[in-house]
């Protein structure tokens, strides 16, 4: 009677995002990728695919070539096959096909050129599938890639139908698909090595025409919680690879492209729009639902879709090629959603992106407009909610209005420095919050090495302190309505307004760009004071002039009731300078008064005319002038995250308030005015 026999593939995925800190690399470079691929050399006899995301295989080209020169000898030995895909690591369903070509022939030179191979398959971005990605697939000449079993299951698949791999295809274009196991996902590395031995024992058949696929992170051999102990220490690693060459003649370690030379798909199949079940979960089940669930996610999106269309319009040649650069950077999926990794959350991520794309749509607009000066208005839906936003755009800054947000400004850019001030999070419940109490009990814990899906701790106490959540998206150039006397100790936005002018649409009486950029916002409605309605009219004038980094400011108020009545009147901005502790980045005051700096104090100063941040990193300061004078309210804006280590408070902002003491009289308007101007500092040396 023949032995039963499996085949087993064991893919792992690198990957480190547009944007991350440079220690960050190094430091699993250390824990991970070079120690897992030391372990590898002792075992001639074991097979292994790898995937390396672009913006990794970039910085190991320039800080270890050294492992790349390794990587080529495990290649050209047939031990080690490298996967291909989009090389900035998009989640491919939310670009254009254009760009998902691109970017995997990208990736597909880079393995040619540094590598010599030719790379047959592609990994997909969080796995993240929809039906038509096999077209863009098999034209950038991929013949396969690997999905979790979970978007087979959901096409009524058996567990016995999961050991082999199955053709699919869109408008006749094919592409081959290995299912991954979720329960190796488990298993490998944190069940010991045996148990793992035995499932696949169990998998194996007389025939020998199964293949069992572990597909996940690289970096759970070593970077995550507890795991460089377990698998390295411990020598978990070296106990499963003696374990495989042991077992070799009925467990065999093939790679993809060898399991498809020798065995032909079990069938055909469509997929539906799947990613890992835990993905699924956290998106809600589909994921282009981030878009729903956080407006930041879908601004950027759509940021990119509108600068990739400036892009577009260049005439070909290096400054085109450079600019399409920055936008696939800008590309990156981790800054677009959340799960148990910080990814939005995280503001340098956000950023970084935010940097590409800005550095694509300057580059751009330098070669769309010739001339040193100029000016550019669009009125159109630019986040596709069926409502208009004007875009403006000069040499320096571009800046978003939304009249019917509450006539707010959702970004702003300084391109010398390819900044977005106000790339600030909105404060969203998570489910994970609820656990808060129960895991700040695990804060010292010393936890033996798991899936980060399952691991409990906090980061610091008294983060249940900081669970607020904001009733409307953290913009600026909001605003509020107050009972005079209002005071900053216990106050909420939400709670004291009594306006909710915030999220209310406004009226365009005027938008234009000639010499300057101009637009003119109204609203006519209610507060509430004193038990009372009072009807205002609020009219806000935007406006910028191309050899000014400023925006100049101007509100009235008008007063349609017969007497006169006193009110708090506040404008509201927050501004994100990425660091709420940091010795470079801290507030200014004309008059003083001022005695903790930094972006995450909290404090009232009252009667100023000056104001303003300074970021000495970034290279910029912001500061705004008040031709009344202003009662500043500053406070920090924190979120509440889980990162792989735990749950940890972020830092998304800062919170200004500019507020005035008014006394509206019938027919008879206030006014104030204040500028924010953007100033590039001169760094020494």
């Amino acid at each position: 009677m023949a032995q039963n026999t499996i085949h087993f593939i064991l893919a792992l995925h690198n990957h480190q995002p547009e944007g991350n800190f440079d220690d960050v690399f190094r430091k699993t470079f250390q824990t991970a990728y070079e120690p897992f691929i030391g372990v590898l050399e002792d075992f001639p006899e074991i097979k292994v695919v790898q995937h390396y995301s672009g913006t990794l295989l970039r910085w190991l080209q320039e800080n270890k070539p050294s492992f790349l020169a390794r990587l080529r000898e495990l290649t050209s030995s047939g031990r080690l096959e490298l996967l291909g895909g989009a090389f900035y690591e998009p989640i491919l369903v939310m670009i254009p096909d254009e760009d998902k070509i691109g970017q995997i022939k990208k990736m597909s030179r880079f393995l040619q050129e540094n590598f010599h191979v030719q790379a047959k398959g592609a990994w997909l971005a969080e796995r993240v599938w929809e039906p038509h990605l096999a077209r863009p697939l098999a034209e950038a000449g991929i013949s396969y890639t690997v999905l979790d079993d979970s978007h087979f299951r959901k096409a009524g698949f058996t567990e016995e139908q999961l050991l082999h791999y199955y053709l699919t295809e869109e408008e006749g274009r094919r592409l081959f698909i290995f299912p991954i196991s979720e329960k190796l996902r488990y298993l490998i590395p944190f069940a010991e090595p045996e148990e793992t031995v035995g499932y696949l024992a169990k998998m194996a058949n007389e025939e020998g025409d199964r293949v069992v696929v572990l597909a996940d992170d690289g970096e759970k051999f070593g970077s995550w919680p507890g795991t460089a102990k377990h698998v390295y220490e411990k020598k978990w690693l070296r106990r499963f690879f003696k374990l495989l060459s042991e077992n070799s003649s009925w467990l065999k370690t093939v790679t993809f492209s060898e399991f498809l030379a020798g065995f032909a798909p079990a069938g055909r199949v469509y997929l539906p729009a799947c990613s890992y079940r835990e993905m699924m979960e956290w998106s809600g089940g589909f994921w282009r639902n981030y878009f729903v669930r956080y407006p930041e996610s879908n601004h950027l999106h759509k940021k990119m879709l509108y600068v990739r269309e400036k892009v577009r319009r260049m005439a070909d040649g290096p400054q085109k090629k450079e600019a399409r650069e920055y936008l696939w950077a800008g590309q990156c999926n981790c800054a677009y959603w959340h799960g148990i990794f910080g990814g939005l959350y995280l503001n340098f991520l956000r950023s970084a992106l935010y940097s590409r794309l800005i550095a694509a749509e300057d580059l751009a607009d330098r070669a769309l407009h010739k001339e040193d000066e100029w000016l550019e208005m669009k009125h159109f839906d630019f986040d596709y909610d069926g409502k208009k936003e004007i875009v403006v755009s000069s040499p320096g800054i571009s800046f978003m209005l939304a009249p019917e947000q509450g006539g707010a400004l959702l970004e702003l850019d300084f391109k010398p420095r390819r900044f977005n001030l106000l790339d600030v999070l909105t404060r969203q419940k998570e489910a994970y919050h609820c656990d808060l109490f129960e895991q700040a009990e695990g804060l010292c814990a010393d936890e033996e090495a798991q899936s980060i899906h399952h691991i409990k701790r906090v980061k610091e106490t008294g983060l249940e302190q900081l669970l607020s959540y904001d009733s409307y998206r953290r913009a600026s150039l909001l605003d509020h309505f107050f009972p005079r006397g209002k005071s900053l100790r216990n106050f909420n936005c939400e709670k004291h307004d009594t306006g909710g002018f915030v999220t209310a649409p406004y009226r365009l009486l005027q938008a234009k760009a000639e010499d300057s950029a101009v637009v003119v916002m109204a609203r006519e409605g209610s507060i509430q004071l004193n038990g009372k309605k009072r009807l205002v009219l609020l009219k806000k004038t935007v406006s910028h002039q191309p050899k000014k980094n400023e925006l100049a400011c101007d509100y009235q108020l008008l007063s349609r009731e017969k007497e006169a009545f006193d009110l708090l009147f506040a404008v509201e901005f927050n501004i994100n300078f990425l660091a709420g502790h940091s010795p470079g980045r801290y507030y200014t005051a004309g008059g003083g008064g001022l005695r903790d700096r930094s972006l995450s104090s909290q404090g009232c100063l009252k009667g100023l005319g000056q104001f303003g941040m300074v970021d000495e990193w970034q290279g910029l300061s912001c500061n705004f002038r008040f031709d009344r004078p202003t009662t500043v309210w500053r406070m920090p804006l924190q979120s509440v995250s889980r990162s792989e280590e735990g749950m940890e408070r972020n830092y998304q902002g800062s919170t200004l308030l500019f507020a005035w003491d008014v006394r509206l009289l019938p027919n008879t308007p206030w006014a104030v005015t204040f500028t924010q101007s953007i100033t590039e500092l001169v760094r020494e040396g």
